[in-house]
């Protein structure tokens, strides 16, 4: 069985289950909810033997999040077709992921920050 075809069926039991119970948001923590910014992230999968993830660090001088480290994404903008489009344009961005390489597998579920971010994680695989 491929890489993509284990992620897709381990990401078809996840929404399968009602995991409400254990999953931790920080939105308890948001003043005003109104205000969550929308944002995507994508979750790059190596395809290889041993899978990595693609992750960048924010440099120290940026002026929010500096030095955290985190999947290529950021908020969606106007332009954007959806959380797809956001999280390819800014992994090019980032990290010079050229789109055509990404095999998109489908959405988890959505994590809305402390920070006011209302998250969607984009889970594909890309080659080595």
């Amino acid at each position: 069985m491929t890489l993509r075809n284990r992620l897709e069926k381990a990401l078809v039991r996840g929404h399968e289950n009602d995991l409400d119970h254990l999953l931790y948001n920080e939105r308890d923590h948001i003043d005003d909810k109104r205000v969550l910014r929308d944002a995507a992230v994508l979750i790059a999968v190596t395809d290889r033997p041993d899978p990595g993830v693609i992750f960048v660090q924010r440099p120290q001088h940026m002026r929010n999040h500096p030095g955290q480290v985190a999947f290529p994404g950021g908020k969606i903008d106007p332009g954007d077709q959806d959380a797809i489009d956001a999280a390819l344009r800014e992994a090019h961005e980032e990290v010079a992921l050229d789109r055509s390489h990404v095999d998109i597998i489908g959405m988890t579920d959505r994590f809305q920050s402390g920070s006011g971010y209302n998250i969607q994680p984009v889970l594909s695989v890309i080659p080595p």
